[in-house]
């Protein structure tokens, strides 16, 4: 099986779990699955290994922590470090996929948002003026700045992991790391002074560019997973 179809079977497995046990390997799942560069294929069949494991010790009546140990995440180092590199097609494929969703997502939205702001509204301009050095620095620091939560986002959760973590606390945790990174590329458009020469560019075309990223995305998505 490839890893959709591991994953997808991971789900339906997961179901056959004890609360108990189900939050011990769901930790675990987690845990290794956010380990940077892991391949992706190896990275699901151990996990399924690993719940097939499970489920056989728990109908003989025995807990995760019989099967996983005393100290889970350090099992689950032991395992990580086992787990082979992504290949570099691999590698590309998903750092492109990423990149251009988030510019898709960014893109697509923008769009909508000017086209309707003008056509239904009849607010501002049928064409919005484009800097073209302001929008290369812009689009380089939005990167970073979507990088950087990206990291932070997926440390705070595997920091989490194996761990009671209050809800206010969480929720207080996660809203403000929401809000930092839009804080920060809302304050890159307003201060970000007029650099290069200018363009003019209809606001629907907006709307296109991000549709022809989003199936950018998902081609480079197909590619990063025939390489596996």
């Amino acid at each position: 099986m490839n890893a959709d179809d591991l994953i997808k079977d991971n789900n339906e497995k997961r179901k056959l779990l004890t609360e108990e046990n189900l939050k011990v390997y769901e930790d675990l799942l987690l845990y290794i699955r956010l380990a940077h560069s892991k391949s992706e294929q190896e990275t699901e069949e151990l996990l399924t290994e690993l719940l097939d494991h499970l489920l056989e010790a728990q109908a003989k009546g025995k807990s995760a922590k019989a099967v996983f140990g005393d100290n889970p995440k350090q099992y689950a180092d032991e395992i990580i470090g086992e787990i082979p590199k992504m290949v570099t097609k691999e590698r590309f494929g998903l750092f492109a996929y990423g990149l251009s969703m988030f510019f898709a997502t960014v893109l697509v939205f923008s769009g909508i948002y000017r086209m309707f702001r003008y056509y239904v509204f009849q607010v501002g301009e049928a064409v919005s003026e484009v800097y073209v050095g302001t929008a290369l620095i812009t689009t380089i620091a939005s990167i970073v700045i979507a990088w950087m939560f990206v990291f932070v986002v997926f440390q705070y959760f595997r920091w989490s992991c194996f761990r009671t973590i209050n809800k206010v606390f969480e929720f207080f945790i996660l809203w403000l790391g929401g809000m930092i990174p839009f804080a920060l590329f809302f304050a890159l458009l307003y201060f970000t002074p007029n650099v290069g020469r200018m363009i003019e560019i209809p606001v629907y075309l907006y709307f296109v560019a991000g549709v022809v990223l989003y199936l950018a995305a998902k081609w480079f998505q197909s590619r990063a997973k025939s390489s596996i």
